[in-house]
């Protein structure tokens, strides 16, 4: 199949290319980065989803496209104004799709579009209640896309990914370096459930439902809750820290959304199966990190 994608350098769009490929799909990827070169299955579009190079991706004739570009830099995305502009241009991005006739196309959202839930999320039941810019920008692009994709389309939202390649400043790797440092961890909400997917994982997914050709809303996560303060266990057993450094911090808030954790059966269903326990996920994570971390 060839796919067209965007945000082929993040940290889920490298996993993505790299199964694409691995599974015999050929990729155009539209990238800013310079540094990005063509690869075996590869071939690249330099631009952005303003300033994209239509006449080659008409040439490309994709067979679908899988849009992961968006702003993500932890503690910026949430509620940066930049939300707006990235919902605009992908609308208009969508469009030009449309126009010219590709016949499946998915965009990436977030489980934090759900309203709160002390059960699994349900992509078909399950209320959308999204609290900050980011996540009402995704519903708004989700909503949009329902309205106007003339055929396959689908929305894949995304649970709480971690791995190799991971933004130092996810939570996962704040904590590993934490540790490293015998450092006390403060954790806000320790009994909180979220459903920790590996990347490895969130990518073999994207390419089976791409493949299968779900349509609509699909959840991607493992279907399991762990509890944060379960997280920091096993990243302190993995690493052979004190548990003693684990802690709760007495001042935070009550957690607005204490389970958020994916109801994944339309997605097993399909044939698609967890292959990354979160134990050796962890493991995977700590490998790629520098000692220093």
């Amino acid at each position: 199949m060839k796919i067209l994608v965007t945000g082929a350098t993040g940290f889920l769009g490298r996993a993505f290319c790299f199964e694409a490929v691995r599974r015999g799909h050929r990729l155009l990827a539209l990238t800013r980065d310079p540094g990005m070169q063509t690869s075996p299955g590869i071939e690249i579009a330099r631009g952005s989803l303003e300033e994209t190079p239509w006449e080659q991706v008409a040439a490309f004739a994709p067979e679908a496209a899988l849009h992961l570009a968006w702003i993500a830099e932890p503690g910026v995305y949430l509620n940066s104004p930049e939300n707006e502009v990235w919902l605009h241009q992908s609308k208009a991005w969508f469009q030009r799709l449309f126009d010219l006739g590709v016949p499946y196309v998915a965009g990436t959202g977030t489980c934090i579009e759900y309203a709160a839930s002390d059960s699994p999320l349900v992509e078909e039941r399950s209320p959308l209640g999204p609290l900050h810019p980011y996540s009402k920008a995704k519903v708004a692009l989700f909503e949009w896309l329902g309205e106007h994709a003339p055929a396959g389309w689908a929305w894949f939202r995304v649970f709480f990914p971690y791995g190799a390649g991971e933004h130092a400043g996810r939570y996962t790797s704040q904590m590993v370096r934490q540790m490293r440092e015998g450092k006390k961890i403060s954790m806000n909400t320790p009994d909180s459930l979220r459903d920790y997917i590996e990347v490895t994982d969130a990518a073999t997914a994207f390419c089976h439902a791409i493949e299968a050709g779900l349509r609509g809303a699909v959840n991607i996560g493992t279907g399991t809750g762990v509890s944060i303060g379960g997280l920091a266990r096993q990243l302190a057993s993995l690493l052979g820290a004190d548990e003693n450094l684990l802690g709760r911090n007495p001042a935070a808030l009550p957690d607005s959304m204490p389970c958020i954790v994916a109801d994944t059966g339309r997605l097993k269903a399909s044939g698609w199966q967890v292959k990354t326990s979160l134990a050796q996920g962890l493991q995977r994570l700590i490998d790629s990190l520098p000692p220093q971390l």
